[in-house]
């Protein structure tokens, strides 16, 4: 369903609800297939915009929509006072964006560099455990376990860098082992290995850090050793099996398709795959140094991991960043902030409310659509 205005109207285009007068008496119904008449007749009532049915509208996919515009028109008051209240009476929530958990995890960060960075000499995997551990109890606590991910910016130091990707990859997959029920056990050594996962990269060259930076076979090849590199740096440092096998297998997709052993699904470990996922995630996230467009990224990783991960790691993980858009302040391609309030029946398809207290389904209006997250 679309909304149009009268003036672009054409003939062949279908009603998608009923056209009432003020009385309430049915001009229009539902269903109706435009012609020149009618539509200078909806001119002529004054009527300056409605609602079409699109090709692929289902019965139950209009009834639902419709039925929410009615909730909406009724309850527009309620929704203030919500807000209201929220504004004066604010609820305690653990959230990494308070200022308390930023500074603590920005300390967590630095510990770590330094552990991740002398690792090879101190061989000292207690401290990388003791890390472990705070993430694994970060991630089961804390509300918002996706902030740290969303406002981490790009630097120019490469190291640091590394050192923000790993936390957030640790975090991420800290969380996907959460809702996919394994135990503590399990998901401190999925963290252990997460945090380990691109250690090779401190042997590449300065010019060599991600895929994307490869102009060459001969570049692409060297960026691809930083698996290998990464598992003769931690080889012998007495690490879980599995945490190992994080490394060695994070990059290998079911389909074949991943490297450095182009292993199929039943070979790749499954905490591995849970790590790849986080790992793609996140450099999705970072791909460019602007604010992402997470909706944009969840259809990728959705079209996109279908054959490279397990199907039940994309469909726990996207069902969570269903959830996570409700109440993310967004900003809209024509410049308006908006809050998102409703997960609409369509699939991916979202409403929001602006600044200004309009309500704005995604679904109906094809010429705005969510540009970016506002943190």
């Amino acid at each position: 369903m679309i909304k149009a205005k009268t003036k672009e109207l054409k003939p062949g285009d279908i009603i998608a609800e009923h056209i009432l007068n003020p009385e309430g008496q049915v001009l229009l119904a539902a269903g109706t297939t435009l012609s020149e008449k009618t539509i200078s007749l909806l001119a002529l009532w004054g009527v300056r915009e409605i609602r079409l049915r699109e090709e692929k509208d289902t019965d139950d996919d209009l009834r639902l929509s419709l039925q929410f515009d009615e909730i909406i028109a009724k309850n527009s008051q309620l929704f203030d006072k919500i807000k209201t209240i929220a504004e004066t009476e604010p609820t305690e929530i653990t959230s990494i964006f308070n200022e308390k958990s930023s500074q603590q995890y920005g300390d967590i960060s630095h510990k770590f560099s330094k552990i991740l960075l002398d690792l090879k000499e101190s061989k000292d995997i207690t401290s990388l455990t003791v890390i472990a551990n705070i993430i694994c109890k970060y991630a089961t606590t804390t509300t918002g376990v996706l902030a740290y991910t969303l406002q981490r910016e790009i630097t120019a130091a490469r190291h640091e860098n590394l050192i923000n990707h790993s936390m957030s990859v640790a975090i991420i997959s800290a969380k996907i082992a959460k809702l996919l029920g394994y135990s503590e056990d399990a998901t401190h050594t999925i963290v252990l290995g997460a945090l380990i996962h691109d250690i090779g990269k401190i042997q590449l060259p300065d010019n060599i850090f991600s895929k994307e930076d490869c102009k060459s076979l001969e570049e692409q090849s060297l960026y691809q050793g930083h698996v290998q590199a990464g598992y003769d740096l931690v080889k012998s440092l007495g690490l879980p099996r599995e945490a190992t096998l994080i490394l060695l297998h994070h990059h290998e997709y079911q389909d074949g398709s991943g490297f450095p052993l182009h292993l199929t699904a039943a070979k790749i470990h499954p905490y591995a795959q849970i790590v790849g996922y986080a790992n793609l995630f996140d450099s999705l996230l970072h791909e460019k140094d602007t604010t992402p467009n997470f909706f944009a990224i969840r259809t990728k990783l959705t079209q996109e991991g279908a054959t490279k991960f397990d199907t039940a790691i994309i469909d726990i993980f996207d069902h969570y960043l269903e959830s996570f858009d409700f109440n993310l302040n967004v900003e809209l391609n024509d410049g308006r902030k908006a809050e998102i309030i409703y997960n609409h029946p369509f699939f991916m398809s979202l409403v929001v409310r602006t600044d200004n207290g309009q309500f704005i389904d995604l679904s109906k209006n094809k010429d705005v659509f969510i540009a970016k997250l506002t943190l």
